[in-house]
């Protein structure tokens, strides 16, 4: 099965508009089998999932802010934003603080058969960590 590079953006967009509304049937649509996630870690499927999972079960109000979108053959970058704010539950020992985190990322997906098989995230997470107070101003 071939897909557009247009066809190939609408996935990776429903993948993050089903992180959004925490639609893990969603995700496991536009997520094959097969994914490898490269995160802080390589990841399968479950794991990535897992992760998300854990995300939003400690942080509300996730919306993912398109800057841009670029798609070359059967690869989409995306930059984004994700907004959301820490009120669920402790992350790495902080109680739920209310502090809304701005994090920009830059992600690479691979498409094969109209699903995600390969991801790659590049995320400020220094920036995360100081928005949350974890680590003090740079």
């Amino acid at each position: 099965m071939t897909t557009s590079t247009e066809q190939n953006k609408a996935i990776v967009r429903r993948f993050y508009k089903a992180f959004e509304d925490n639609d893990l049937d969603a995700l496991k649509e536009v997520l094959s089998p097969e994914l490898v996630a490269y995160n802080l870690q390589p990841q399968n499927r479950e794991e990535h999932l897992q992760g998300i999972r854990v995300w939003n079960a400690t942080f509300s109000e996730n919306r993912f802010e398109m800057i841009d979108q670029i798609a070359e053959g059967d690869k989409v970058a995306t930059h984004v934003i994700l907004h959301s704010v820490h009120s669920k539950a402790s992350y790495q020992g902080i109680p739920p603080s209310g502090k809304q985190i701005d994090g920009p990322a830059v992600t690479i997906e691979r498409i094969k058969d109209g699903k995600i098989v390969e991801r790659r995230v590049y995320s400020d997470r220094l920036g995360m960590l100081r928005q949350l107070g974890l680590l003090p101003p740079g």
